[in-house]
């Protein structure tokens, strides 16, 4: 009979959660939390067994807002840069004149949103001659990379699903992924434009604000140490390292006045919580590489023949890049309440059986359950741009 050893399960001591595993599995589970860029912003909604595989989830809109779902609102947020005459004829809509019977009524709306779970799963088999002949720790290598392997599946997961949303900002005159780039002449005279500039980055601030987007981050005070920087309140965002290059080289201000716009992570001042992957910041963004961040190459718009400019392509299309900005609460994952994060099961090849009827077989594999939803998609932003070479 296979051994079942979950993790994630029990009750969380002050050290993390409670963790009842067999030896060689412990390699496993380590490994399994070894990175998370994009889990650390995820929060977690809790399902019921037998209830089937589909989670809904609603909220309530306040009336006097406006709708996600107006022409409006993708340029204005939801209740920013109104007009005077906007202001009055709400007013003038809800006044009541003498005698008034049941007038001006309102309703409420509801947004309803849903996913259903999906269970992913792979394994490792091997001989009992892994036991007869090679050395423990090749076992516990096979735990630590289905470990790894699993948590990779997850984060892939999570940054393809946060990657949907339909709160988007592109470089340049850009509209789409297939047009990042279209400006770009044959001497490359034109890249800044299509790549990341301290303009964008303030723009995705800015719609994020008027989104009602919280910041992730508190305020990092200077200190005593010289050429440390004061770190505002700030979003995160999750760039790969080509983002990261242009980003260092971005300066603000003009002639005497341009200084750089980046700040190293290792010039913040008294930074008391550093995120998984935090490399820097800029204006109110502190920045997270991502070595597993995708990249859509060959999907932004035509190079032109004969270019000799510096934004990367492939196929004779240029790269895409994306820079994610998972703010709190937008984004959860959903598991069965009771069940662990990862599971972990294993045989020993002496356990025979009709199909092991000699005893020399046996496996570890993982499995898990997943389903992400985007709770508040108008708070969970992609950026798309090009890239240096």
């Amino acid at each position: 009979m296979a051994t079942s050893n979950v993790y994630g399960n029990g009750l969380n001591s002050t050290a993390g959660a409670n963790t009842i595993v067999h030896y060689y599995d412990r390699a496993g589970i380590k490994a399994a939390n070894r990175v998370n860029v994009y889990g650390q912003f995820v929060s977690r909604k809790d399902m019921p067994t037998k209830m089937g595989k589909t989670f809904k989830i609603s909220k309530f809109l306040h009336m006097y807002d406006r709708s996600p779902n107006d022409a409006e609102f993708g340029a204005k947020g939801y209740l920013t840069a109104r007009t005077a005459d906007e202001v009055s004829l709400a007013l003038t809509n809800a006044s009541l004149s003498e005698g008034a019977g049941a007038v001006n009524k309102r309703s409420l709306q509801k947004i309803t949103v849903e996913t259903s779970l999906a269970r992913y799963g792979e394994m490792i088999d091997y001989t009992d001659e892994v036991d007869l002949f090679s050395e423990d720790y090749i076992q516990v290598k096979y735990r630590e990379e289905l470990g790894e392997l699993a948590n990779s599946r997850q984060e892939d997961l999570l940054q393809l699903d946060m990657l949907g949303t339909p709160t988007r900002l592109y470089s340049g005159a850009a509209t789409s992924i297939g047009t990042v780039g279209g400006e770009a002449v044959v001497d490359g005279s034109t890249d800044a434009t299509s790549k990341v500039s301290y303009d964008l980055i303030r723009k995705a601030v800015k719609k994020l604000t008027r989104n009602r987007a919280k910041k992730n981050t508190s305020l990092v005070t200077g200190s005593t140490k010289i050429d440390t920087k004061t770190v505002a309140r700030a979003f995160y965002a999750v760039i790969d390292a080509d983002v990261k290059t242009d980003l260092e080289n971005l300066v603000r201000g003009s002639s005497y006045e341009k200084e750089f716009a980046w700040i190293p992570v290792q010039k913040y001042g008294d930074a008391a919580t550093i995120a998984d992957g935090e490399v820097g910041a800029m204006y109110e963004v502190r920045f997270i590489e991502a070595e597993a961040a995708v990249v859509y190459a060959g999907k932004g718009a035509n190079v032109p023949a004969a270019y000799t400019g510096s934004l990367a392509s492939t196929g004779g299309k240029f790269d895409v890049h994306a820079i994610l900005f998972p703010t709190e609460g937008s984004f959860a994952t959903v598991g069965l309440k009771g069940q662990g994060k990862i599971n972990f099961k294993s045989k020993s090849p002496e356990e025979v059986e009709l199909v092991n009827p000699y005893g020399t077989t046996g496996f570890f594999s993982y499995n898990f359950f997943y389903a992400g939803i985007i709770l508040e998609p108008e708070k969970l932003l992609a950026v798309y741009c090009g890239a240096s070479k």
